[in-house]
């Protein structure tokens, strides 16, 4: 059912709001009515009517007052406006269209003609709208082209540059005879760490289609701190050995830990690895562990560097952020990691959130144990 439109009438004439009232109920419009500018101005804020109908010679404010008050207004400004009034002299009509007014109706008048007025009024306003619609859609088309173009050009870069670091190493392997055991060691280290950057940035692409096909996994796995979260922590830490990070450790486990634990090792190593990036030389990173009695459990990965202003604590967790800054990108990365981990602890029933902190970063996530009549595997 479509909504009425509603017209204000302001007019000290008791007669002629009464008249124009019916008049235009009858062409089902909502009316509401004010018998002076003051009055008017209070509906208006209250109201905020479709369109207003108002006279010029009234108390003060009067009518060229008014539209000038409501001009000043964002909420109001943008109404349309129709001085009715008997002021028939051309200067006046000038005032009322430099004023704003959308139409300058003269008393006498017919009602068929005011209606017809308001309608064309209406018309032009839809119009309007409609090509200001259609200069959004084009606008956001051109912007989501742009923001695809940026991702991919950077998707293009993330991949290509583990791939070629995993190649190049192995071909030299392969044709190159070497005298020290250590220097093959170091390029097999390097095609390794390479080939565990590429390994995270295809599990964040699948783990990507899953949230966006809703099939996240929710199974319940035991996650043993030492074999399951520690090695691949080492292993990312590794990539900033040049950075000599301490990393320091605080876990306090006092019930199983449990939940879907590929995915949560991802969750903990995005966390880390945004730690490790932003923080500075010979910094220190945090990482701390609990759990009680029933496994309910709390992360918290805690930095020194430069932290996250509060007016991006909400975009962060959008995807792609790091990517879509295009030449603004100050670091690697696609800037899913956020996206990925809220998708996943909401899925078991967690929550992460950015805390505040005089110094550097620190992102806590919370996730609840195994409940009754739920299933551990493995």
């Amino acid at each position: 059912m479509e909504t009425k439109r509603t017209i204000l009438i302001i007019d000290d004439d008791s007669a002629l709001r009464l008249g124009l009232s019916v008049t235009l109920q009858r062409k089902g419009y909502s009316i509401i009515t004010a018998s002076n500018g003051q009055a008017g101005l209070e509906k208006i804020r209250a109201l905020g009517p479709d369109l207003i109908l108002c006279d010029v010679m009234m108390p003060p404010p009067n009518g060229f007052e008014l539209r000038k008050l409501l001009s000043s207004e964002p909420a109001s400004s943008n109404i349309p406006f129709i001085f009715v009034t008997a002021r028939t002299g051309v200067e006046d009509r000038i005032s009322g269209i430099d004023e704003g007014a959308d139409d300058y109706i003269t008393k006498p008048f017919e009602p068929q003609e005011l209606v017809a007025r308001i309608e064309a009024v209406f018309r032009r306003i839809e119009l309007e709208q409609a090509r200001g619609r259609e200069q959004m859609k084009k606008v956001a088309a051109e912007e989501l082209d742009k923001f695809k173009h940026e991702v991919l050009q950077n998707f293009h870069h993330e991949l290509r540059t583990p791939l070629t670091n995993i190649l190049l190493p192995l071909e030299t392997i392969l044709t190159h005879k070497f005298d020290n055991p250590e220097e093959q060691t170091r390029f097999i280290r390097m095609a390794l760490t390479n080939a565990d950057r590429l390994e995270s940035l295809s599990t964040d692409f699948i783990l990507l289609s899953a949230i966006d096909h809703d099939s996240l996994s929710a199974i319940r796995q035991p996650i043993h701190l030492e074999t399951n979260l520690l090695p691949a922590v080492h292993r990312r830490l590794e990539r900033y050995k040049t950075k000599a990070i301490q990393l320091v450790t605080r876990f306090s486990v006092l019930g199983e830990i449990s939940g879907p634990r590929k995915e949560l090792t991802q969750v903990v190593i995005h966390l880390l690895d945004n730690a490790f990036k932003f923080s500075p030389e010979h910094g220190t990173v945090e990482l701390a562990i609990s759990s009680n009695e029933a496994g309910d459990t709390t992360i918290r990965v805690s930095d020194d560097g430069p932290g996250i202003p509060a007016n991006l604590r909400e975009k962060v967790f959008e995807s792609f952020f790091q990517g879509s800054r295009g030449d603004a990108r100050d670091y690697e990365g696609l800037g899913v990691g956020l996206t990925i981990a809220k998708a996943i602890l909401e899925k078991i029933g967690g929550s992460i959130k950015i805390l505040d902190s005089a110094k550097g970063c620190s992102v806590e996530i919370y996730f609840p144990g195994c409940r009754p009549g739920e299933i551990v595997y493995g």
